[in-house]
C-alpha cells in the first residue's frame, strides 16, 4: 500500500493500522491511497450514519457529514477527504477511523475475500469462526485466546489463495463486545472503553496484547457456524462441503464485481473442503471457545 495525504496525523494513524504487517520484503505498492486532510468547522458530529454505492469498478463511501472516500478498482487508487476529528488523537474516534473502512474496500483487488467472522490461531494454524450477531463469535474467540490461542480476528478474516493453497489473515480492526458479553466477561470493564452511536453501544478491546507482533497468516484446519439455543446439551454436526459453501457466501463481507467471481470461488472452494461445524451450544460461549481450543490442540 502506498499513502499519499497533507497530515501528518493520518500518516501516524496508517502507520499505527499497519503496524503488525511491515515486515518482510518491499516492492511496488500494488494500490495508492490519497486522502486530504483539513479542519471544517462545519463538521458539528461525527455520529452520522455511512451511506455507500457501488457500481463496474467504482466504490464510493460518504463518511461524516462531509467527507468521502472514493476507490477506483480498475486503476488501483482511491481518494477521500476527511475532516481532522477522524485522525484526531481521542480513543473515541480511532474506532471508528475510515482507514478500517477504506481497506476492506481495497482487499478484494489485493486478492483476498473478506468474511465477516472471527479467527483464533495456534502458531500456524487457525479456526475460523462465524456466526450471526450476538452468536458469541467475538466472546468466544476471546476466551478461547485465555487458553493460549492468538486472537486474530472477530469481525473480519481475509481468505488469501496463493496457488492451491489457502490462508487466512486476521482483521486490523479493535475487538467488539455487545454490552451483554460483560456479564461473562466483567474483567472487560477496565480493558474496554464504550462507543456509541445513536441508540447502540459498544466496547472496544486492543487486540495487540492477545497477539504476536508480527501479524502472519494462518492455515483454517476447520471453520464454525456458531449457533445460539437456551436448552439442551451443545451438538456438534459436521456440514456438508455443497451446503457449506452456500452458508460461506451469506458471510460475504459485500457483493463485489463479477470479475472478482473466480477469486472468490476458489477461495470458498477451499475453505468448505476441510471440516466445518455447526455448533449449536447454550447460552455460555466458554463452552464454544473449549471446544475450538481441542480442535487446535
Amino acid at each position: 500500500m502506498r499513502l499519499e495525504t497533507n497530515a501528518k496525523a493520518l500518516l501516524d494513524l496508517a502507520s499505527k493500522f499497519f503496524e503488525r504487517h511491515q515486515h518482510g520484503t518491499t516492492g511496488p505498492p500494488r494500490f495508492l491511497w490519497r486522502i486530504v486532510c483539513e479542519s471544517d468547522p462545519r463538521v458539528q458530529t461525527l455520529d452520522v450514519h455511512l451511506s455507500a454505492f457501488s457500481d463496474t469498478g467504482l466504490r464510493y463511501v460518504n463518511i461524516g457529514q462531509r467527507g468521502f472516500l472514493a476507490i477506483d478498482t480498475e486503476r488501483r487508487e482511491a481518494c477521500g477527504f476527511l475532516a481532522d476529528p477522524f485522525v484526531d488523537d481521542t480513543r473515541e474516534i480511532k474506532n471508528s477511523r475510515p482507514l478500517d473502512i477504506l481497506f476492506c474496500v481495497t482487499a478484494p483487488t489485493l486478492g483476498l475475500t473478506a468474511l465477516s467472522g472471527g479467527c483464533v490461531g495456534l502458531e500456524d494454524r487457525g479456526v475460523l469462526v462465524f456466526g450471526i450477531p450476538n452468536s458469541g463469535k467475538t466472546t468466544a474467540c476471546y476466551l478461547a485466546s485465555q487458553l493460549g490461542m492468538e486472537f486474530h480476528a472477530d469481525q473480519t478474516v481475509f481468505l488469501d489463495m496463493e496457488g492451491d493453497s489457502l490462508h487466512a489473515w486476521g482483521d486490523l480492526f479493535p475487538a467488539v463486545f455487545r454490552p451483554e458479553a460483560l456479564e461473562f466477561l466483567p474483567e472487560l470493564r477496565q480493558s474496554t472503553h464504550r462507543s456509541t452511536r445513536g441508540e447502540l453501544s459498544f466496547f472496544y478491546l486492543d487486540k495487540a496484547p492477545l497477539q504476536a507482533g508480527r501479524a502472519l497468516p494462518v492455515t483454517p484446519i476447520c471453520s464454525f457456524f456458531l449457533e445460539r439455543v437456551m436448552t439442551g446439551e451443545p451438538q456438534l454436526t459436521e456440514i456438508r462441503q455443497e451446503d457449506a459453501v452456500s452458508r460461506l457466501r451469506s458471510f460475504l463481507l459485500f457483493r463485489d464485481d463479477a470479475k472478482f467471481d473466480t477469486q472468490v470461488t476458489a477461495a470458498l472452494n477451499a475453505l468448505a473442503s476441510r471440516p466445518i461445524y455447526n455448533l449449536q451450544y447454550g447460552t455460555d460461549p466458554k463452552t464454544a471457545s473449549i471446544i475450538i481450543e481441542k480442535m487446535l490442540r
